[in-house]
């Protein structure tokens, strides 16, 4: 969606919202981690590449938009990991490949060299942290709670 269309459905919603109601948004922060866990303990962690961040920054302009117009007060923000565990690199990319089956967006070239290249370190870090590790892709996301300003 274009920073246009953001903004204006951030409109709409206060539009409809009655006053009493208010608007949750959740969405990610630039930085994103594939980990391989083994009970409480990382052993392997490497960041992914911000190959296509606009969106992200789109979302923060517009709801920065709608605050500073006073269409919302934020009552509260907070920070969260988001978490996707899988037993297997292959599993992982399953769940993407399921996740994304309709997502009409061409794939970075970059991005895609980059996950075929990443998958054989992540399964031999998966060998090596033995029985019952496990591959994390962790996302850092943004929770608010948005009142509708009258």
């Amino acid at each position: 969606m274009v920073h246009a269309g953001m903004v204006h459905a951030l409109e709409e919603i206060h539009r409809l919202l009655k006053p009493d109601g208010c608007l949750i948004d959740i969405h990610p922060f630039i930085g994103e981690f594939i980990e391989v866990h083994q009970g409480r303990k990382i052993t392997f962690a490497e960041a992914v590449p911000a190959f296509n961040d606009e969106d992200i920054r789109q979302a923060e302009d517009a709801l920065a938009r709608v605050v500073q117009r006073q269409l919302f007060l934020i009552e509260r923000a907070a920070p969260f990991d988001f978490l996707i565990y899988a037993s297997s690199v292959v599993e992982l990319r399953a769940y993407f490949d399921e996740a994304n089956a309709f997502d009409e967006s061409s794939r970075d070239e970059m991005a895609a060299a980059w996950v075929l290249e990443l998958a054989p370190r992540v399964e031999e870090a998966m060998r090596a942290a033995g029985e019952g590790a496990e591959v994390v892709y962790h996302e850092k996301a943004k929770i608010s709670r948005m009142k509708p300003r009258r």
